[in-house]
């Protein structure tokens, strides 16, 4: 079901909420630099408006030809030019520099509870309300932070003070006439309000589909020479130009709501051009003003003029933020309801292995007793009532036909899924290893990949410790393709080395690490069997106890105990 996004009392709820995450706790210093923004916003003000009555001292100093008058209103002209010029750069420079600190704060909030526990891979298999998260917290983030800093540019908050002191003025200069006109014009341009909704719900859309576009592109990259051995790159070009008629609709949809927006902005950003001549004109037909001097008369209403133009220009500046509201109402709610959902996931307790089986002298590293094994989605067990003990020393081969459920027995065990039934001990991650079917290599250097370590240690030890490892994978060679242990290559590491060197460098981490307890999930598939030998003898000889799934007839010969699982969710465990 598509979510609809309005401009409303829950969006000003979430965007307040997003207030605590950019000012608060660490991040108090950008509630200092927003504080002295909004400091040189007053100063900004202020000299504004001395600047806006320079044009009326010249119209009296140049009716009444007074030159020594001329002399002095240059100079404090240019003075006063000068000023403004600077504070507007240092307010223009303090407001970008806190965008940046903004979409830091945000960003690092949001990522430290989308990587805490697993939230990550929650947000990827049980839900089903956030789409594209990793467009929520790019995009979706510069997107809010760039619109919100570009309304606190303008004077979002202090907007309402200056209104008042032009209104104020304009009332001294031009009578009740002044501000009341202005305000009316204000008023009417309210319509405004009802094409807002739409527009933020519509931005929202075109936020999902760019997601939903790039996502298809990323995933085009990603598996590049699959596509190429398979030559199904025809069917993915339909798919892709779907996906952009669907980005570009949405735009053409956006645009379509907003040009209502822009003809009222618009209409009413001009009106205010004349309408502060028409204020002025009463008071100056009916006499009000006969007493004044030419020069002084010329001043009043260059003066007046100016006011009541400020007045006009700051009731447009808030017609004119309704726009951009608009759009970051979409994006408020997108990124808020991120936000929240992984709160959720870190506020509910997940199932808690128990691993106090941790001792030097524990004989069982992981014992299953009565455990059902259930699809997150589904109340029918995949695997039903599992018993099996792993003792150190003693490794276990699960095998069956594909879609089994042998890989959901290691997701139960790691708590990616939740375990309904039954008992699970085992020892403590820090001394359990997993290989995943699809490993995951991130970017760094090659001594990164192995000890996950960004520095070398200085202990000659670990660098033999890693010269060894690689030599029992046979990755030697690898030293000199990346330029060393501790060179950068910039790889997209998945995608220069072979499924064969994967699954090879994931096996000397594994090897370096030297756990208790290792899971292997297919962790040979593209490793000849005489190579398979030499790495299982490998985890013989550092006392790593593993719990492996494959097909391959080899790999009894390495394990002691065989666990068989059929496809109604019956299991036999027998002697490998």
């Amino acid at each position: 079901m598509e979510r609809r996004y309005n401009f409303d009392l829950l969006f000003l709820k979430r965007f307040l909420e997003l207030h605590k995450i950019l000012y608060l706790g660490k991040n108090y210093t950008n509630l200092i630099i927003f504080i002295l923004l909004q400091a040189i916003g007053v100063l900004y003000t202020f000299v504004g408006y001395r600047v806006g009555l320079i044009s009326g001292n010249f119209y009296k100093v140049l009716v009444d030809k007074d030159q020594d008058a001329f002399l002095s209103t240059c100079l404090e002209s240019t003075a006063l030019i000068l000023g403004i010029s600077v504070i507007k750069s240092i307010k223009k420079f303090t407001t970008r520099r806190l965008l940046v600190r903004w979409r830091r704060a945000l960003c690092t909030h949001i990522q430290s509870i989308y990587l805490h526990g697993i939230n990550f891979y929650k947000l990827s298999l049980f839900n089903e309300e956030i789409d594209n998260p990793d467009q929520r917290i790019t995009a979706d983030v510069n997107s809010l932070v760039t619109t919100y800093g570009g309304l606190v540019d303008d004077d979002l908050f202090l907007l309402p003070i200056a209104t008042g002191y032009y209104a104020y003025k304009a009332y001294q200069g031009a009578g009740w006439i002044g501000p009341t006109g202005m305000f009316g014009l204000f008023l009417l341009s309210f319509i405004n309000k009802i094409f807002m909704t739409p527009v933020a719900n519509r931005t929202a859309q075109l936020e999902r589909s760019e997601g939903d576009f790039r996502f298809k592109h990323m995933n085009i990259r990603d598996h590049s020479e699959s596509l190429a051995f398979q030559g199904t790159i025809e069917t993915e070009l339909k798919k892709t130009n779907k996906s952009l008629d669907e980005v570009c609709t949405a735009q053409e949809n956006l645009f379509n709501w907003t040009l209502p927006v822009d003809l009222s902005t618009n209409l009413f950003s001009y009106l205010g051009s004349i309408a502060s001549y028409l204020v002025i004109s009463i008071p100056v037909f009916s006499g009000h003003y006969d007493d004044l001097t030419n020069g002084d008369l010329a001043k009043m209403i260059s003066n007046n003029g100016f006011v009541c133009i400020m007045l006009i220009f700051k009731f447009s500046q808030l017609v004119n933020m309704t726009s951009s509201v608009a759009n970051m109402a979409g994006t408020t709610h997108r990124v808020a309801e991120l936000i929240e959902k992984l709160t959720d996931y870190c506020d509910t307790p997940i199932t808690i292995i128990e691993d106090n089986k941790d001792d030097d002298d524990s004989k069982h590293l992981l014992s299953m007793r009565g455990v059902d094994i259930l699809t997150p989605k589904s109340d029918v067990p995949i695997i039903k009532g599992l018993n099996l003990s792993v003792e150190q020393g003693s490794n276990l081969l699960i095998t069956g036909s594909s879609g089994a459920g042998k890989t959901s027995i290691f997701r139960v065990i790691r708590s990616l899924w939740p375990r309904i039934s039954g008992t699970l001990d085992q020892i403590k991650q820090g001394n359990v290893f997993h290989f995943p079917q699809r490993e995951y290599l991130s970017e760094g250097s090659l001594r990164e990949q192995i000890t996950e370590e960004a520095e070398p240690s200085g202990d000659p030890k670990q660098e033999d410790r890693i010269s060894s490892v690689l030599e029992t994978t046979q990755l030697m060679n690898l030293l000199n393709r990346c330029g060393g242990l501790d060179k950068d290559p910039g790889w997209n590491w998945s995608q220069v080395l072979s499924p064969g060197e994967i699954q090879r460098l994931v096996w000397a981490k594994l090897l370096y690490q030297k756990p208790k307890l290792a899971f292997l999930d297919e962790a040979t598939s593209a490793i000849s069997e005489s190579h398979q030998e030499a790495l299982y003898n490998a985890c013989i000889e550092n006392n790593i106890t593993v719990v492996s799934i494959g097909h391959r007839e080899s790999l009894r010969h390495f394990h002691q105990k065989l666990l068989v699982i059929d496809t109604v969710g019956g299991w036999t465990l027998t002697a490998a």
